[in-house]
C-alpha cells in the first residue's frame, strides 16, 4: 500500500512538472496543488524513515515534491510580478 501511494504521489508531481513546462498558464497556479505537494512531502518523509526498503522511491517522491513546490513558487512570483 505504501508503494502504491508513493508511486501515485510521484506520478502526480511529475504530471504537474510536465504541464508546467509545456504550458505556463493559470491551471498550474491552483491552490489545491500546494496542499497536495505539502501532503506528498510529509508522507514521503514519513515513509522514508519508517521503511528502509522503499527509501529510493521515497527520496524520488521528496525530490519531485520539492521541485514542484519550487516551480509553483517561481510561477507565482513571476505571475504576480508581471501582473
Amino acid at each position: 500500500m505504501k508503494r502504491f501511494i508513493l508511486i501515485l504521489m510521484l506520478l502526480i508531481n511529475v504530471i504537474y512538472i510536465a504541464s508546467y513546462l509545456i504550458n505556463f498558464d493559470s491551471f498550474t497556479l491552483n491552490k489545491l496543488w500546494i496542499v497536495f505537494f505539502l501532503i506528498s512531502l510529509c508522507l514521503s518523509i514519513l515513509f522514508m524513515f519508517r521503511s528502509k526498503k522503499q527509501s529510493v522511491l521515497s527520496i524520488a517522491a521528496i525530490v519531485a515534491s520539492i521541485s514542484s513546490l519550487g516551480a509553483y513558487g517561481f510561477q507565482y512570483v513571476i505571475s504576480n510580478l508581471m501582473g
